[in-house]
């Protein structure tokens, strides 16, 4: 990764996300998850790299990096929020605050992905004794990640995707 980050036409990403991605990678790497290295992107920025178990048929992506122009953010993926309570509740205010903030909450008539009459998008959950109803379409983004904690949210990503080994 470092490699890939030392091209030119990273120069925009500052070092400190470098350090960052590089820091990310190693330990999601180290966890048995693997990417497709850095890919060109539209939507959310200008790159990405995306992150999925090993051994799927279908790769279903659980992490993210966007590369933007002036930050990168690492998007995470979430299903059964209740189910990891415990770990959340106990988890240091990096990890907690996408998932306690008043950001993307879900809004009333949203007409979002549906399925089977159940938008998609929908995360309900409780932590700390309090309901919780957001917008898993924009939610779950981190910004501004120190290096060192880079492993947290490794960890983070395993508490809901655990790798067999």
């Amino acid at each position: 990764m470092e490699n890939l980050l030392s091209d030119e036409k990273y120069n925009f990403v500052g070092q400190k996300d470098k350090d960052f991605i590089i820091a990310f990678n190693s330990a999601m790497t180290e966890a048995g998850y693997e990417n497709n290295g850095i890919q060109p992107y539209v939507v959310f920025g200008k790159h990405k790299i995306e992150y999925y178990k090993p051994g799927s048929k279908t790769k279903k992506y659980i992490a993210r990096i966007y590369f933007r122009d002036e930050e990168i953010v690492l998007r995470l993926y979430f299903s059964n929020i209740d189910k990891r309570r415990g770990y959340i509740e106990k988890s240091p205010d990096f990890i907690k605050k996408p998932f306690i903030d008043d950001s993307h909450q879900c809004k009333p008539n949203c007409k979002g992905m549906i399925v089977n009459d159940k938008c998609r998008y929908r995360k309900k959950y409780t932590l700390d004794g309090v309901p919780f109803i957001k917008c898993a379409e924009e939610s779950f983004m981190f910004y501004q990640m120190n290096p060192e904690n880079a492993p947290r949210y490794a960890e983070l990503v395993g508490a809901f995707y655990p790798v067999r080994k």
